[in-house]
């Protein structure tokens, strides 16, 4: 099944590393096999990768962008999904982890990335959330939903 790209004016997507940037008009670009694809607006900066969530997503787009980080990274990237599957109670994020997690196993970094979203916003909430302890403080650490990484490491 061919997959259908409908590009927005000056839009850019990365095709097997491939960086292609459509002209001043929407377009719609036929993918006819299988590759790895990732938009542009999908793509996060490794100085935004600051959070637990966001270096998971950030090695597994890495490993979407370059081969040779896909195949030294699965190691890493599974036991970053490990310890983020344990670090959530909720079932709902425990499950799109773990099916980011199958996606890796089958190579298709782009569905992982996308089951990854929502548990990277849900992160961003508990880290604005208040602290506990200094209710005028950012939250330095994940102290709800059972998260007892630092912010930072």
């Amino acid at each position: 099944m061919a997959l259908k790209l409908r590009l927005k004016p000056c839009e850019r997507v990365v095709i097997n590393g491939c960086v292609v940037q459509n002209e001043n008009r929407r377009y719609t670009l036929t993918i006819s096999n299988f590759a790895q694809i990732i938009r542009g607006s999908d793509i996060l900066q490794e100085e935004d990768a600051v959070t637990p969530v966001r270096r998971a997503y950030f090695l597994i787009q890495s490993m979407l962008l370059d081969p040779e980080v896909a195949a030294n990274g699965s190691g890493a990237v599974a036991a970053m999904m490990a310890q983020l599957y344990t670090a959530f109670a909720r079932p709902d994020m425990q499950d799109r982890i773990a099916r980011a997690m199958g996606h890796i196993g089958e190579r298709d970094y782009y569905k992982a990335l996308s089951a990854l979203r929502p548990v990277m916003e849900y992160e961003g909430t508990l880290l604005a959330a208040p602290s506990p302890a200094s209710p005028s403080a950012p939250a330095a650490s994940f102290q709800a939903d059972g998260i007892g990484h630092h912010a930072g490491g």
